[in-house]
């Protein structure tokens, strides 16, 4: 009989426990403290990866991530010493036992997601929750286990630019090549809890290989849960095909453990409205509202009075009244442009020199965040936030003491990337923040014109039957700011419908959209070739003149529109057939408009 194998004079190694992805993992005995513990050895021997796992895990101490005690050499061999726990991992129950019952589901639910919420406070991301990888002791306890791709604050470029985890629960940004977050880490942790109450991935069973997991995951449609019931809306809240629009792991805890889960706020891709042809740029002084800039907020900034609030009637909130033109005089010439885009929007236009392109910087408000990264607290004035920019535009925000939103965004008109866009965008939302600091935000100087669609409640623009028969029997309904857009329904099944203001619609519609009459209205339609789910029809309300006059060599008329966007992922591929809806709901909305 051979002996027992004993690991850097030590750790004797007594039962194979299993296999994965990262390593074999042994039950061992450690003869010096007399205690039982499991070792693991990389399967290929990739020592950094060992060395990795242990780093990360002893900066872990919480109850419901597998405790790391040590990393040993023996020979060749790096191995990690880990806390042993009995238990079967939770893929092995569901295989042995069935699917569990959701309320156990969110039991085990809860404690993982304490866990994500530890290494999301380090700045850590698992990226390889599945599962697998999930342990549940006899008694109830979960813990977390396998590090080996998780990745802190030293993530290198190798690590962006591969897809790491199991295919079938993998977030579709992460399936799309993009690097994985603590956003990631929750999609993960919910496709896994849907995996036991479904008994398989939301990705399918994975029957043909995880390739085909992978293409469903790039996609992000997901299988509909059938055996949720309590833990529904939970799972929803996690599966969120957007990023920004799953709960952070502290609120999904509070999710599972049985705080209320709120209607997914819903966000309508609203696009950016950008002049193709400016003309001849010239800076507008009169009519125009100017203030001299601050370098810098106010120290004492975050205490502000509670009059700096939206209080009162959202609509008469100026959005340009927080606006500088001198904030960006160093940039070229700069106009002010309050009549495109959202009714809570204004531009900032700067020619920049040489005719060389027009960059347009936008402020928008906008209604408090659904899942914020950083909880806002109410009554005081937010941090700016400066996320990385995305391709071609730069982002900046601030939540306002009663959790409305200031965002400012800079983008170049034609689309290209431009050096100058964050340092913009942080001029202008520099300028906002002091502005706020200082006092209220102004009201409107002009009212909106009578007809026009601000004084109208979106919301009441769908009548209840024609919502039943498009975003089901069950809808949720999502407000956003001053009632200005509307939203029904989910992310697989919904209705979205908001106001715009546009150049007049041209004569040749752009490529891809058919240019028809809806409701007796001149309106444009534009099937999502790149989506395959989704239907806009762009609806013509009015067309009018604005009380400002526009700038030289742009129309000088612009068209009050009403966006009907309808997504139904179940007829994905099938546009005709979503656009036919999209019409239709348009229809009953032309019925419905003052």
């Amino acid at each position: 009989m051979t002996a027992p194998q004993v690991i850097a004079g030590r750790y004797r190694l007594e039962e194979r426990l299993g296999a994965g992805g990262m390593g074999v993992v042994w039950r061992a005995s450690d003869l010096e403290l007399r205690r039982t513990v499991a070792l693991k050895r990389s399967l290929d021997g990739d020592e950094p990866q060992i060395r990795r796992e242990a780093r990360l895990g002893a900066a872990l101490q919480h109850p419901h991530i597998v405790a790391v005690y040590d990393s040993v050499s023996d020979g060749t061999d790096r191995w990690l010493v880990m806390e042993y726990l009995p238990a079967r991992s939770l893929a092995e129950i569901v295989h042995a036992d069935g699917v569990l019952a959701p309320g156990r589901a969110a039991e085990i639910g809860g404690q993982i997601a304490s866990a994500l919420a530890a290494m999301h406070a380090r700045g850590m991301v698992h990226r390889d929750l599945a599962p697998g990888n999930v342990l549940v002791a006899d008694d109830g306890t979960a813990k977390l286990a396998d590090l080996g791709i998780s990745r802190g604050h030293e993530a290198t470029l190798t690590d962006g630019a591969r897809v790491g985890g199991t295919a079938g629960y993998l977030a579709p940004e992460v399936a799309n090549g993009e690097a994985a977050t603590a956003a990631s880490d929750v999609f993960s942790l919910g496709a896994t809890l849907f995996a036991a109450v479904e008994g398989g991935s939301p990705w399918g069973s994975g029957e043909n290989g995880p390739f085909a997991q992978l293409r469903r995951a790039a996609e992000g449609t997901p299988e509909p849960p059938r055996n949720a019931r309590e833990l529904g809306p939970a799972l929803r809240a996690m599966l969120s095909r957007q990023p920004e629009r799953r709960p952070t792991a502290v609120e999904a805890e509070a999710f599972l453990r049985g705080a209320p889960v709120p209607q997914t706020a819903k966000r309508p891709k609203r696009p950016m409205i950008i002049g193709a042809a400016l003309g001849a740029v010239v800076l507008l002084a009169a009519g125009f509202l100017v203030f001299t800039r601050d370098d810098a907020p106010p120290a004492n900034a975050t205490a502000a009075p509670p009059s700096q609030e939206l209080s009162g009637d959202p609509h008469t909130a100026d959005p340009c009244s927080l606006l500088s033109v001198n904030s960006l005089s160093q940039y070229g010439k700069v106009f002010l442009e309050p009549n495109l885009g959202t009714f809570a929007r204004c531009d900032l236009n700067t020619s920049l020199p040489d005719r060389s392109g027009t960059i347009v910087t936008s402020l928008e408000l906008s209604e408090p965040e659904q899942y914020p990264q950083v909880p806002p607290v109410r009554g005081k004035l937010g941090e700016l936030r400066r996320p990385n920019p995305d391709a071609g535009k730069c982002r900046r925000s601030f939540t306002l003491p009663d959790l409305s939103v200031v965002t400012v965004s800079s983008v170049r008109s034609d689309g290209a990337a431009a050096p100058q866009l964050c340092a913009m965008a942080d001029a202008v939302v520099g300028d906002a923040y002091a502005r706020v600091a200082r006092g209220p935000i102004a009201r409107r100087a002009q009212p909106f014109q009578p007809g026009s669609l601000a004084r109208t409640d979106a919301c009441t623009l769908v009548d209840d039957a024609t919502l039943r028969r498009t975003a089901g029997p069950d809808y949720p309904v999502d407000r956003h700011f001053a009632n200005w857009a509307c939203s029904w329904g989910h992310d697989a099944k919904s209705v979205d419908l908001y106001y715009d203001r546009q150049w007049p619609l041209a004569e040749d519609p752009p490529d891809g959209q058919t240019r028809t009459t809806v409701g007796g209205r001149l309106a444009y339609v534009d099937p999502h070739d790149s989506e395959g789910d989704t239907c806009d029809v762009t609806l013509v309300h009015r067309t009018y003149s604005p009380a400002l006059p526009s700038l030289e060599g742009t129309p000088e008329q612009r068209d009050e529109v009403v966006l009907v966007e309808i997504t139904d992922e179940a007829s994905k591929g099938n546009l005709t057939a979503i656009c036919d809806t999209a019409k239709s709901v348009a229809a009953v909305v032309a019925t419905r408009l003052p």
